[in-house]
């Protein structure tokens, strides 16, 4: 985030990939949930995932945080294809928060509502 925030504010345009899909996670979501892991007493070992609620590609989480911090900047979607790393990324990376909820009830918050929380801090 602080890295789109940053180029929000150095550049007039920004080219963002459109074609990967995943969940933001907010650092202070993710705090919150340990937590309740902790706290619940729970001895339930195991691999659990965890991440904010809904999906968005790297393009769709970008404008989000240009319209929060009504930052005016040309964004482009572009294909993974345009913008090349050494490291393969994969498409869809959106992970299944079902076990967590289930055996901890942890609380998941909505993506976009966690970018405004970590901007504005609420």
């Amino acid at each position: 985030m602080k890295t789109m925030i940053r180029l929000g504010n150095e550049r007039e345009s920004l080219s963002v990939v459109n074609d990967q899909k995943g969940t933001p996670t907010n650092a202070v979501d993710l705090a919150k949930a340990l937590i309740t892991i902790i706290s619940s007493g729970k001895k339930d070992y195991g691999i659990y995932n965890f991440s904010n609620e809904g999906s968005c590609t790297w393009y769709e989480f970008a404008r989000e945080i240009f319209r929060v911090n009504k930052i005016n900047i040309d964004l482009q979607p572009i294909p993974t294809s345009a913008y090349p790393t050494p490291a393969e990324r994969p498409k869809y990376s959106v992970l299944d928060k079902s076990k967590i909820v289930k055996v901890f009830e942890v609380q998941t918050t909505n993506w976009k509502k966690s970018v405004k929380a970590a901007i504005f801090g609420k």
